[in-house]
């Protein structure tokens, strides 16, 4: 009855609340009209809420909504104007990726939300009651920065990127980084191709043009062209690295002044071999010139062609520069000013800008796979670097090696002079008609018509030469392999003290000698064959067991069997009598060591080996041609 007479007494507008059970919702059950007083308003209903004893806000809007149902006389029951505060549970942070980030984002797409660590909090009900969170833990605090290309929006709780790129999280920070850069020089856009981004949408050429005309481009985008990369990138399903996106032209430089060669010249890519293949290194000869030919003409430089970057600007070119010839040995310069003739006979050379004719063509470096295989026709070669393995020099007249000779072929009518060493682990030789000299010899193999002259070490080589052998002015050692010389032999020591096995020998052979062998075995084999098919029964009784009509056929059998045998003998006779002539030519020739022959070491004339049995001080070896045998003084 109170409140009911609360409600007579007072002339303003009134409403009566009523509480859910939980505490947590407070809604208007009953509204009376005013009595002459205050309209019904939201202050009027924030106040009489108050008046209850509310502490927490009213809800503006329910507020207003339940005061303009009431007004116009529509249901306004269900309308929660107050609200308890549920506790907050506590929440570790979290990093969601809004998509497939092992593709491309775009400028604005939103790709990776951030929800920061929340910490348990009491709540309340409407009527003060305090409400205790379910949770109990403490969340560790983390801490997510914005890198480049990248921006958050408070809004969505997420980072969006700012560029056409890929996202990269590393140590907490968001980035992301551009899927195509301009190269330095401005002509080229070079990214990576993909077919989709990290939605799943697909992309478009137009999509990409879009993000090449935000960077600044401003020439045409072949559409053409990145639709065909995409659909290799969709079929492929992976991405295209490296691929031009849209491209400009590059200036192109004018050309230098030059001189035409027009001389026949080498192949500077190579030739090819019997099978097809081809050689890199065999690129022929040196072309030689004779005295009058004409050389070379020489061209003025050209001013070049300029190009275009991707924002549409000229790039200008580099005209060519002017290349002055400088005249060398043997060549002329004719009266147009512009044409060079040869004034002797050689090879036509340009180095450092000097035309020559010279008689000796100089390598400048190594003779390798810039240079090919050297050849000349006429002349000399001299090498100022080293000759490397697998490669070949030729010449008629020197070769001159200011390096090493590394496992090569080389061949010189005349010397062979080689300021390095000669190292053959791989195969090589040396062919001189003239002599040849080295500082070292180590797995060499080298055949000399005249000296063969190594200053220090000789190890594991092969030597034969028809003039002498002479190790003297270094260490002049002698250590394993087999050197053989028609004239002579004299060193500083021979062998080690580990007994390594080393031949030395004076040569008797000579291509007639071997020519003479090789058809005597050759002879001996086809007897063996005849005996080995037919016996070694006389010729009567292998013809008695025959029959007749086999007789003839055997017969000629036999006769030729019969000339074998004689020339075999002719040819065993021929071969004693020069056995016997060589013999006298070692009269006179030594092999001569200053220090000392280690055990172990063969010491040959001809055909004759024997062999040292202990270390033998400075010892002279000679054939005696009475006891047909190699002596020691």
């Amino acid at each position: 009855m109170s409140d009911e007479q609360a409600l007579k007494d007072s002339p303003d507008a009134t409403f009566r609340f009523c509480m859910s059970e939980d505490g947590m919702k407070l809604g208007v059950n009953r509204y009376f009209p005013p009595n002459g007083g205050k309209e019904p308003s939201v202050p009027l209903l924030r106040a009489q809420v108050a008046a209850c004893g509310v502490r927490l806000p009213v809800d503006e809007d329910a507020a207003r909504r339940i005061v303009e149902a009431v007004t116009e006389g529509r249901e306004f029951r269900g309308i929660t104007l107050v609200r308890g505060i549920p506790p907050r549970e506590p929440r570790e942070a979290s990093l969601a990726p809004l998509g497939d980030l092992e593709y491309p984002v775009f400028p604005d797409d939103r790709f990776l939300r951030f929800r920061p660590a929340t910490k348990a909090a009491e709540g309340e009900t409407i009527d003060g009651r305090t409400l205790k969170p379910n949770g109990t833990f403490t969340p560790k605090p983390v801490k997510v920065e914005r890198g480049e290309n990248a921006d958050w929006d408070p809004a969505a709780e997420a980072y969006y990127s700012l560029v056409w790129g890929m996202v990269r999280v590393r140590d907490n920070v968001v980035s992301v980084d551009p899927v195509a850069h301009i190269t330095h020089d401005e002509v080229e856009i070079v990214g990576t191709i993909f077919h989709k981004d990290f939605r799943g949408e697909p992309i478009t050429p137009e999509r990409i043009e879009k993000q090449l005309r935000d960077m600044g481009v401003l020439i045409p985008v072949d559409l053409e062209a990145l639709l065909i990369k995409l659909r290799q990138a969709a079929a492929a399903n992976m991405p295209l690295p490296n691929q031009v996106l849209v491209q400009g032209a590059h200036p192109v430089p004018g050309r230098d002044g030059w001189l035409e060669s027009l001389v026949a010249t080498r192949e500077e890519t190579g030739t090819e071999d019997a099978s097809g293949r081809l050689d890199f290194r065999d690129r022929g000869f040196y072309p030689m010139v004779v005295t009058g030919q004409i050389i070379g003409r020489l061209h003025p430089p050209t001013a070049g062609e300029g190009g275009i970057d991707i924002y549409g600007k000229t790039i200008p070119a580099h005209a060519g520069r002017e290349l002055k010839i400088h005249l060398g040995e043997n060549v002329l310069l004719q009266n147009d000013g512009v044409t060079y003739a040869a004034k002797a006979q050689g090879v036509a050379v340009m180095e450092r800008n000097t035309l020559s004719v010279t008689q000796c063509l100089v390598v400048q470096g190594n003779v390798d796979l810039n240079s090919g295989n050297v050849k000349v026709e006429h002349g000399s070669i001299k090498v100022l670097g080293s000759i490397q393995a697998g490669f070949s020099v030729s010449a008629p007249r020197h070769v001159l090696v200011d390096g090493s000779i590394e496992s090569a072929t080389v061949y010189a009518g005349g010397l062979v002079e080689v300021k390095g060493g000669i190292l053959m682990p791989d195969g090589g030789e040396i062919v001189s008609d003239g002599r040849v000299i080295a500082n070292y010899a180590i797995n060499a193999r080298i055949r000399a018509r005249h000296d063969v002259i190594i200053a220090n070490e000789v190890q594991n080589s092969t030597i034969r030469t028809d003039g002498r052998i002479t190790a003297l002015s270094g260490k002049g050692t002698v250590l394993g392999g087999e050197i053989l010389a028609r004239r002579g032999i004299e060193v500083n020591e021979l062998g080690s003290e580990l007994g390594v096995a080393t031949v030395v020998g004076i040569l008797l052979d000579e291509a007639e000698d071997e020519d003479l062998r090789e058809e005597r075995l050759r002879v001996v084999r086809s007897i063996k064959k005849i005996d080995a098919t037919l016996g070694t029964e006389p010729p009567e009784t292998l013809l008695a067991r025959t029959p007749e009509a086999r007789r003839a056929a055997l017969a000629e059998v036999i006769k030729h069997r019969e000339a074998l045998v004689r020339r075999r003998d002719v040819l065993s006779e021929k071969i004693n009598g020069l056995t016997q002539r060589r013999q006298q030519e070692m009269e006179g020739i030594t092999i001569r060591v200053k220090k000392f022959v280690h055990p172990g070491t063969v010491i040959q004339f001809g055909t004759i080996r024997k062999k040292v049995e202990k270390r033998l001080p400075s010892p002279v070896f000679y054939w005696d041609p009475e006891k047909r045998d190699i002596l020691c003084r």
